[in-house]
């Protein structure tokens, strides 16, 4: 009964034991099974999307560098018109009037010319009286020759007449009254045209000081005029920029000027430096001649350049010899240009033989027949790859997975 009890008891151990090595075993064959009978996914690597970009070709060439500026203009003639003499305003000229044009010799002002008329008759009687006594004095010295004659004669012997005797003094008197009369009379005939006021040449009124009833002084204002024939404009240069220019040569550089606020355009000379240094920023003053900026030589149905309107002006410079234009943006940062190169970008150094504000024109780092990258790039990297807008896309590379070598 002992052994009996014992036999019963190493059973019950026994299974203790088995039991969780039989569980476990169960749940590993179990594992492995599921493992083995799983799919397996096998992955593939994305193959790189090349970027798409906007591209141009460029080419060498010849060029004419510009000049950009900022200008204010001003008259190139201008005149505070003054009366000579004095007077009542008695009538004004057809186009007299502030903001009025009128052409070389037109009449202004007519001022009372009565009293000139009567200090030029006073003058003209005068000379007529010098006249008379001239003549007088001419007969007396006549007669003074041939009294000195006779003398002579009754004396058997030549005499040595004096001045005095055939009244040289007389005479220069009687000559320098003449003179002095003549001068009265172009004096008061030169008075009498004064009364009338006109154009030193062809002109804007600026401003009228005078109206009908108007009394006049003498070298009192009557008018400020401006020169219609040409305006200037007073650009503001750098002073680096200045090689550029050829001032003083011919005619000038050309340079085409436009309003800021009427937006007209018209074409000057870039002719000379005024030679000093503007107050703001230390800029150099150019000066450009704008011809008939009114337009009045024409049909004047364009707009007119305005005297102190603010202008912008492009001056024609020096040429630009086997350059390369590109536009201001595909110049990076560093003084490189990104190439479009077998599909890859190439950031590529180059030097730049001028700069404009929407250009500029390479030296050296390009060649003709390079395609430059116009897009802008988050992040160029050397060798990325790229690709032209105007290609075909391409498909994407496929996601694949397989299971047991079958895809999915």
């Amino acid at each position: 009964m002992g052994i009996r009890g014992k036999s019963k008891k190493d059973k019950s151990t026994l299974l203790k034991v088995v039991a969780p090595l039989v569980l476990v075993a169960i749940g590993v064959g179990a594992w492995m099974v599921f493992n083995l009978t799983a799919p397996k996914i096998v992955r593939k690597h994305h193959a790189a999307m090349p970027t798409i970009v906007e591209l141009a070709t460029v080419e060498k060439g010849q060029a004419t560098a510009y000049v950009s500026a900022m200008g204010v203009v001003v008259a190139a003639t201008e005149v505070d018109l003054r009366s000579r003499v004095s007077g009542d305003v008695m009538a004004l000229g057809q186009g007299f009037t502030p903001g009025g044009h009128v052409a070389k010799g037109d009449v202004l002002v007519r001022l009372d010319k009565a009293d000139y008329e009567i200090e030029l008759q006073k003058a003209q009687a005068a000379l007529n009286t010098a006249q008379a006594d001239l003549s007088i004095e001419q007969g007396s010295q006549a007669i003074a020759r041939e009294e000195m004659r006779l003398m002579s004669q009754a004396a058997g012997e030549e005499i040595k007449a004096t001045d005095l005797m055939l009244r040289a003094p007389q005479l220069k008197q009687a000559l320098a009254a003449v003179a002095s009369a003549q001068a009265a009379v172009a004096k008061a005939k030169l008075d009498l045209e004064r009364t009338v006021v006109r154009a030193p040449f062809n002109a804007l009124i600026i401003e009228r000081s005078v109206n009908i009833g108007s009394h006049v002084k003498a070298q009192e204002s009557v008018a400020t005029l401006v020169g219609t024939d040409e305006f200037w404009v007073e650009a503001a240069v750098p002073l680096d920029r200045l090689t550029a220019l050829h001032l003083g040569e011919g005619n000038g550089a050309e340079a085409v000027v436009s309003s800021q606020a009427a937006g007209g355009k018209w074409t000057g000379r870039a002719t000379r430096l005024t030679g000093k240094l503007g107050e703001n920023g230390r800029m150099a003053k150019v000066i450009i001649a704008v011809s008939d900026p009114l337009g009045l030589a024409g049909d004047n149905s364009g707009p007119q350049l305005m005297i102190d309107d603010y202008v912008n002006v492009n001056i024609a410079g020096k040429p630009l010899k086997n350059v390369i234009k590109v536009p201001r943006t595909a110049l990076r940062e560093g003084e490189n240009v990104w190439v479009f190169d077998s599909g890859k970008l190439d950031i590529r150094p180059v030097k730049t033989a001028w700069k404009q504000a929407d250009s500029v024109f390479i030296a050296s780092g390009l060649k003709s027949g390079d395609m430059v990258v116009m897009s802008d790039l988050a992040t160029p990297v050397q060798g990325m790859l790229l690709r032209s807008a105007g290609d075909a896309p391409q498909a994407a590379p496929a996601r694949t997975a397989s299971a047991k070598g079958e895809q999915k």
